[in-house]
């Protein structure tokens, strides 16, 4: 299944030495200050899944992963033109297309991609389904990281196969896959490994020797990564960089799917539309073979969202993190004052990561519901000890959960 054939590939980012962004990203969020994040957008009636989850209750939804601010501009008037023409049928990529994909690597990564390398999905999790049960036919086992968002866990159950959890770790406060256990590992009944980087939850953005090592742990066992790298373009840390799994070495650029989509950063997840990156003929062949008759096609919003936010989208990206970052500082500190609570610094994502442990609440997430905050229960990732909060919102609102959740432990 796996190509003899290898290609030219830049692990080494040239990246801004003091913000770990491209030049351009830096300069970009120095000046701009021309988006407004502040204005509470009001979700409700839109059948949105997040706000709708606590409808007519006095609760902020600060639960799954998408944030309350309105879509750039550019995407904005890019979907209203589109809107325009009137016809909605059944839509293509193309090369043309696929190149913006690829030109995103180029100018973000310094990655080469060939267009042909892009296969589009309405979705991550469909690509995990989708990566699991066509490479890994004659194997039993998924390797999943333990600690990880819920999707990880279930999909290898839902094509039959086992997840077989990697244990992860917290030192230095960066959640991850603890490499040196990994590295002792039996591997021998799967052929395929998850992988989640920017890591949810958690934030931690992977190293290139983390992703070193983990690229050395597949080679040796024969093992295929598919990476889900949807949080890649929100960095909050500005001396960190994200660097796709592809880029590591020519054997990962061979043996691995490279996920990613723009619904996270850019806040159009319900358009339904994502990437997979693969190099290797054969796996990409086998992967295609496997939607078909099962996987949709992607629709025509989706497809002006996604280009237009790679393509056009910069300026407004650079100051939504700029945005994030405020807010991420803000819940740290604040959290950190609270008695019982403990939040981890991340460095990427705008999901806070909280160690309840020591409140010693029966149930964390229903006490904080009473008390009118929504989050997500540590134990959908595989630690009940913590509570996921979703900071993707106007600071105010952030502001008001805040002193919801002091009066609660008062």
């Amino acid at each position: 299944m796996v190509q003899n054939d290898t290609y030219d590939i830049t692990p080494n980012i040239a990246f801004d030495s003091v913000s770990g962004n491209t030049q351009k990203d830096t300069d970009l969020m120095a000046t701009n200050n021309n988006y407004d994040f502040d204005t509470v957008v009001d979700r409700h009636n839109t059948h949105s899944s997040k706000w709708d989850k606590y409808k007519d209750r006095d609760i902020i939804p600060l639960w799954v992963a998408d944030t309350d601010f309105k879509v750039a501009p550019v995407i904005q008037s890019a979907l209203e033109e589109r809107v325009k023409h009137g016809v909605f049928g059944y839509t293509k990529t193309d090369k043309e297309r696929n190149q913006i994909v690829a030109d995103y690597y180029q100018k973000k990564y310094n990655l080469h991609v060939e267009a042909d390398w892009i296969v589009w999905v309405p979705g991550i999790v469909a690509s995990l389904t989708l990566a699991i049960s066509s490479l890994s036919k004659q194997h039993q086992q998924v390797l999943t990281p333990d600690i990880v968002y819920p999707f990880l866990h279930t999909t290898p159950a839902a094509v039959g196969k086992q997840a077989n959890h990697l244990a992860m770790t917290y030192a230095e406060d960066r959640v991850r896959i603890d490499l040196d256990a990994l590295e002792k590992r039996n591997a021998k009944d799967a052929r395929v490994m998850l992988f989640c980087n920017p890591q949810n939850p958690g934030g931690a953005i992977y190293t290139f020797e983390e992703l070193s090592r983990i690229d050395a742990y597949c080679e040796a066992n024969d093992l295929i990564l598919v990476s889900d790298e949807i949080h890649a373009d929100i960095i909050l840390d500005e001396n960190k960089q994200h660097l796709p799994y592809f880029g590591i070495s020519d054997y990962a650029l061979n043996n691995s799917i490279t996920l990613g989509a723009a619904s996270k950063a850019f806040n159009v997840a319900g358009l339904a539309c994502s990437w997979a990156v693969i190099a290797n003929e054969d796996i990409r062949q086998a992967f295609k073979d496997e939607m078909h008759g099962i996987i949709s096609e992607i629709n025509p919003f989706g497809y002006t969202a996604t280009l237009t936010a790679l393509s056009e989208g910069d300026e407004w990206l650079c100051a939504m993190n700029k945005y994030l970052r405020n807010n991420r500082d803000y819940l740290l500190e604040q959290i950190n004052t609270i008695d019982g609570m403990r939040m981890l610094p991340l460095e990427s994502t705008f999901l806070a990561w909280i160690d309840v442990s020591a409140l010693n609440l029966e149930d964390p997430c229903s006490f904080f519901e009473a008390a009118g905050v929504g989050l997500s229960p540590g134990s959908n990732f595989n630690d009940g000890d913590f509570l996921r909060l979703n900071f993707g919102c106007a600071k105010s609102v952030l502001e008001e959960a805040v002193s919801r959740i002091k009066k609660a432990l008062v």
